[in-house]
């Protein structure tokens, strides 16, 4: 059997326990393994949660202070320091979070308030890193108005670069700012374990810092209890809402933005009757509909809401051409065969910021636009589905997100074909200061009988396969993928197939290591190396056309690099072989 630390008894017995412990030698009244020798400097901060009777120990007068402290255990405390409002688990549940688990009020609390981003699986007896309760811990504080003064300013962190979202960057240097936080040797170490002796410190400190500057105590109620602002402006329960709501969408004509909505049809935001929605609850449940409908040449607003496309070949939101939304701080998903999170007509325009994004059923997107899709600060997972696609000469950009990716189809970031199949239509795909998370198989780039036209620049990449993978398909169209790589280091390979051209250029100090079109197989590869930036490669590869401005800038590593003897702007190498730098060869072929 599992041995689990953990919080469940503690607010019951651990103040009794605390005052019926016998000091020991050392930092810590109650605990013989929290003494000079062992994370002694957490001695007061253990003492003091046990004696408030906020943690206890592990047994046998231990603490376990180098344990780390698990995800739903973190919850509690924060549930039980903070007042996080009373929510519904059958709305704000998680798929891993039993009814009937000690920490099942603590998670749904935390979801409903907001100071839990995650969506469908909270996963609480994993280890919780210390970024993660970080973002917890500040969120709980902003909550209850504690948090006066936000900064971004991580600066005094040596590692600082690895925290790349604007939010994370704000919870570390607004908690570090308050004198909650200040690292370990000069980092934060932000993706680490936070131990049981860290978690107490920062309680400690978190609870003399809410002392000492007390704050009105805010309003709060069950979702039964809160007024809802429904489309004439009376206030009525949210129950009252939900109920009429299910009967039917908004009935009202003279609606401006909607609150308090709670629906399984959807909502059309036309610009005279609905101009926007805002803290409303939209649960899809009819094939081939979208949640929330903009209309032609409509501009509307999403706000605080969640969305879910439940059923085959629905939309959680689509707009029409010449329209346009702007969503913040919203849940958006689908879980239905052939649909799609934000799909945009031509024409279209598409903003989300600090947005949870899902899709995880076959045949699904997270983005299919003829439009413009702007997506930044917000968090994506793509789960055994495609991607997110651009149409015809569509447009996205993302930038500021992290963005998890498992089992995705074909490749991450997809130009393709559609409504409007003109041959010289090309995709642009534009990604930068992002973190993203494959599975050893995930291919960043795709071409699916469509150009592309693409930048990367500057983001985190873990278990990415390929940089550019496009395979033959049914159609045979010739197309171009032309990717830029922008200060981006990135370890992955290129294939292609017969239809494909290639164009790989390397700018502001980017390094690509790979191997590049290992079996002949693309119609044409062309990699342009700027001068400092770096090639470095890990197989025979086939470039048609290899451009540098100084050979150290190339890192064969003993292997070939096979040339087109055919192509004009090779006139220069004679068709002849030349020994490289690092032991290979460059050749004709």
């Amino acid at each position: 059997m599992k041995s689990k630390i953990s919080t469940a008894a503690v607010l019951a017995l651990a103040l009794s326990m605390c005052m019926g412990s016998a000091a020991y030698a050392g930092n810590s009244k109650y605990f013989i393994d929290v003494n000079d020798g062992s994370y002694g400097w957490s001695s007061d901060a253990v003492d003091y949660l046990c004696l408030k009777g906020i943690a206890k120990g592990t047994g046998d007068n231990k603490y376990s202070p180098g344990f780390p402290i698990e995800r739903g255990d973190f919850v509690v405390l924060l549930n039980n320091s903070f007042d996080l409002g009373e929510f519904s688990g059958y709305k704000y549940g998680f798929s891993d979070v039993p009814d009937d688990s000690y920490y099942h009020t603590a998670i749904v609390n935390a979801k409903g308030s907001g100071v839990i981003t995650d969506n469908f699986s909270f996963y609480p007896e994993l280890p919780i890193m210390r970024g993660d309760a970080m973002g917890m811990l500040y969120r709980a504080l902003d909550l209850n108005g504690y948090i006066k003064n936000a900064t971004t300013d991580i600066s005094m962190y040596s590692d600082a670069d690895s925290i790349r979202d604007i939010n994370g960057q704000m919870a570390v240097g607004t908690l570090t700012q308050m004198g909650i936080i200040s690292g370990n040797g000069g980092k934060i170490l932000y993706t680490d374990h936070m131990t049981r002796a860290e978690m107490a410190m920062i309680f400690y400190k978190t609870l003399s810092y809410m002392e000492e500057n007390p704050v009105e105590k805010r309003k709060t109620g069950s979702e039964s209890e809160r007024a809802v602002t429904t489309a004439n402006g009376k206030k009525v329960s949210a129950a009252e809402a939900s109920e009429k709501a299910n009967e039917e969408v908004i009935e009202n004509p003279n609606a401006d933005i909607v609150s308090g909505l709670s629906s399984k049809s959807g909502v059309v935001i036309d610009g005279e009757t609905v101009k926007g929605i805002e803290g409303c609850d939209i649960k899809l449940q009819s094939a081939s509909k979208n949640g929330v409908e903009v209309a032609r040449k409509v501009n509307g607003t999403i706000a605080n809401s969640t969305i879910h496309a439940k059923s085959a070949n629905a939309n959680a939101v689509y707009v029409n051409g010449k329209g346009s939304v702007n969503i913040t701080d919203s849940n958006l998903y689908n879980s239905g065969s052939g649909s799609t999170v934000l799909k945009g007509a031509q024409g279209s325009e598409i903003t989300a910021s600090n947005c949870d994004i899902n899709t995880n059923t076959k045949g699904s997107y997270v983005v299919k636009t003829g439009g413009k899709v702007t997506i930044d600060n917000s968090k994506i997972y793509i789960s055994d589905a495609n991607g997110i696609a651009s149409e015809d000469n569509g447009e996205i950009n993302i930038k500021g997100c992290d963005i998890t990716a498992n089992g995705v189809s074909n490749g991450l970031f997809v130009g393709t074909k559609g409504s409007n199949p003109d041959d010289g239509n090309t995709s642009e795909i534009n990604v930068r200061n992002s973190n993203i998370s494959g599975d050893r198989k995930t291919a960043l780039f795709y071409s699916d009988k469509n150009n592309v036209k693409a930048t990367l620049t500057n983001c985190s990449l873990d278990r990415i396969a390929y940089l550019v993978n496009s395979r033959a398909s049914a159609v045979q169209t010739e197309n171009v993928i032309e990717i830029t790589l922008n200060a981006q280091q990135i370890e992955a390979d290129v294939i292609a197939e017969e239809y494909t051209r290639v164009i790989i250029n390397l700018t502001n100090g980017s390094v690509l290591k790979g191997s590049i079109n290992e079996q002949n197989t693309a119609k044409y590869v062309e990699v342009n190396v700027e001068s400092g930036s770096q090639l470095e490669l890990t197989t025979n590869s086939y470039i048609d056309v290899l451009k540098y401005n100084d050979v150290i800038d190339i890192y064969e590593n003993g292997y070939t690099i096979y040339y087109d003897k055919d192509n004009s702007k090779n006139d220069w190498l004679f068709n002849d072989d030349y020994q490289l730098a690092n032991g290979g060869v460059l050749s004709p072929e």
